[in-house]
């Protein structure tokens, strides 16, 4: 009875060992898991779960692009989506990824079942008011994450890139950004905010995809248009029409307007980049922008006071570049002290780790200078 007793005893202890051995085991390997696991909330709202390490990207946008370079992360990134400017030197190697993008143009609009044979951990694509995005996520969220960010605005940029920092466990590079970008916004702002009213520059903001002679613009519904104003010290023209952006605008409406400033952020062909070393294309196309019957009139043109500047800057992670030359074109006596180009250069050096010298290579804004001397040279 004892031998009988002591085999039972065993075979309890046994089971009793293998049990405690598989619990451990399914306690440490599902908090293993959980370690490789991070959950965040994307500028959609939308809680989601991204498994550990990142390897493998693709983006659609340009903002995301240019975000995913700042942190230090490109040489994860394997197919690419809607970019305005794809521009080689700012992006090694982009001829080589995979384009998942459409046509017609936009974040949302990507071949998914070029974007399923990548096989990506993640794609990242731009919170923004277009439509699209529940389709293309409905079509690959079986098998890919999504995430939405919101890169290319003041007011959302910063919790946005520690989003992105955290994924990447870029957490520094991100920090490092974004304290150099807040401090150039804050020298700017520190100025334009103690302007009054009458201080405030009227201005016509002109963009096409089409051509010199087709009138667009943006409307203040346009996200983030009332906090360019507030920055800059602006007041934009077009702030009332029904419309946020799109649609040809009714010349005899423009031609009453009172324009002190004409911001044209035109997409063009070979105009603008860091391999573009002649500005003869954006100054030739400038005259005919000033030349039209609907502009020719206005006190922008006869002042010659119409800026030509790169369409990636605005919908941009690098939006300081933008605002820090604008704001020198709309107060340059205000910004008599401030050098847009050499913040600019920084940007390149240390961020975006490109090295060039904008005083010899490069086209993103012309004229360059407020000096009136210089404007047609």
């Amino acid at each position: 009875m004892k031998e009988e007793f002591m085999l039972r005893e065993n075979n309890v202890l046994k089971l009793y060992g293998l049990f405690l051995l598989f619990f451990i085991f399914f306690v440490t390997g599902n908090a293993i898991g959980r370690q490789n696991e991070i959950t965040i909330i994307d500028a959609m709202g939308r809680e989601v779960t991204i498994k550990q390490p990142v390897n493998r990207i693709a983006f659609s946008g340009t903002c995301i692009a240019e975000a995913l370079r700042l942190i230090g992360v490109w040489n994860k990134v394997v197919g690419r989506g809607y970019m305005v400017i794809p521009d080689k030197h700012l992006y090694p190697d982009i001829e080589k990824l995979t384009v998942i993008a459409m046509e017609p143009p936009g974040p949302y609009n990507i071949n998914c079942e070029k974007l399923l044979e990548l096989d990506v951990d993640l794609l990242i694509t731009m919170s923004f008011s277009f439509e699209g995005f529940k389709g293309m996520n409905d079509k690959i969220k079986s098998r890919t994450k999504v995430i939405a960010l919101d890169m290319f605005q003041p007011d959302t940029i910063k919790k946005n890139f520690e989003i992105l920092g955290k994924i990447f466990n870029e957490e520094k590079k991100s920090m490092d950004y974004l304290n150099w970008s807040e401090n150039v916004m804050n020298k700017i702002v520190n100025k334009t905010s103690k302007l009054s009213l009458a201080q405030r520059k009227k201005y016509f903001f002109k963009w096409s995809f089409g051509g010199f002679d087709e009138i667009r613009t943006l409307s203040d519904k346009f996200s983030g248009m009332t906090k360019v104003n507030e920055i800059l010290g602006g007041i934009n023209i077009a702030a009332d029409l029904n419309r946020a952006w799109g649609g040809i605008l009714d010349p005899e409406w423009l031609i009453q307007q009172d324009l002190d400033i004409i911001i044209c952020q035109d997409t063009i062909l070979n105009g603008y980049g860091i391999g573009v070393d002649n500005n003869e294309v954006i100054r030739s196309y400038r005259k005919k922008v000033m030349g039209l019957s609907v502009l020719a009139s206005s006190k922008a043109v006869k002042n010659k006071k119409v800026y030509m500047i790169s369409p990636q800057f605005m919908h941009s992670s690098g939006f300081v570049i933008y605002f820090a030359y604008l704001a020198k074109w709309f107060h340059p006596d205000l910004f008599h002290d401030f050098d847009p180009e050499s913040i600019h250069q920084e940007y390149l050096t240390r961020f975006m780790d490109v090295d060039y010298n904008l005083k010899k290579h490069g086209v993103f804004v012309y004229p360059y200078s407020t000096d009136a001397t210089r404007f047609d040279q």
